[in-house]
C-alpha cells in the first residue's frame, strides 16, 4: 500500500550562484522569514532564528520575549549546501516532522529544494496538514525568500 503521506518537495530556481541562495536560505533567515503570515506570533516585531550548526534550533522570538522552538538542525554541510532540521512550530517535539533544503548550481543560476517528509509523526491530522504545508513552503520561497534576495541581486 502507498504512503498517504509521502515527502514533497518544493523547487524555486534562482538566477544567482548556489553559494548566494544558500546564504540566504540558511545565514539570512531571520532577514525574509515573512513573520507577519508564517509564524505564531504573527507580529512584524518577532523573529525567526536558524542557528546553521548540527544542534543549533530553529525558532521564533516573540515581541513580548517569548521564545518558541520550532526545530533542531540535525544537518549543516556548507560544502555541498545540505541543511536538514526538525520542524513542529507550535506543537511538541514527538510531532516533529523533517524538512531538508539543498542548493544545486544550474547552468543559468542555481535551483533550492525543499524536502518535508516525516508525516507520520502527526497522527491522523498529517493529511491536512501536509496539504497546508505544501502551500506554505511555496508562498514562503516565492513570496518571501525570491524577493528578498531579487532585491538584493538588483544593487
Amino acid at each position: 500500500m502507498p504512503d498517504p503521506c509521502p515527502p514533497f518537495t518544493v523547487e524555486l530556481k534562482l538566477p544567482c550562484p548556489a553559494q548566494r541562495a544558500w546564504q540566504a536560505f540558511v545565514h539570512d533567515f531571520a532577514d525574509w522569514w515573512p513573520v507577519v503570515t508564517h509564524s505564531l506570533s504573527r507580529d512584524p516585531r518577532a523573529r525567526c532564528v536558524l542557528e546553521a550548526t548540527p544542534g543549533g534550533a530553529v525558532f521564533e522570538l516573540a515581541p513580548d520575549g517569548a521564545r518558541h522552538d520550532w526545530g533542531r538542525v540535525t544537518e549543516c554541510d556548507e560544502t555541498v549546501y545540505r541543511l536538514v532540521f526538525t520542524w513542529h512550530p507550535g506543537r511538541e517535539t514527538g510531532s516533529a516532522q523533517w524538512v531538508q533544503v539543498e542548493v544545486h548550481s544550474t547552468e543559468d543560476g542555481c535551483l533550492l529544494s525543499l524536502t518535508h517528509g516525516g508525516w507520520e509523526a502527526l497522527g491522523e491530522i498529517a493529511p491536512l496538514l501536509r496539504q497546508e504545508y505544501r502551500r506554505g513552503w511555496r508562498q514562503v520561497l516565492e513570496g518571501a525568500l525570491q524577493p528578498w534576495l531579487m532585491a538584493r541581486l538588483a544593487h
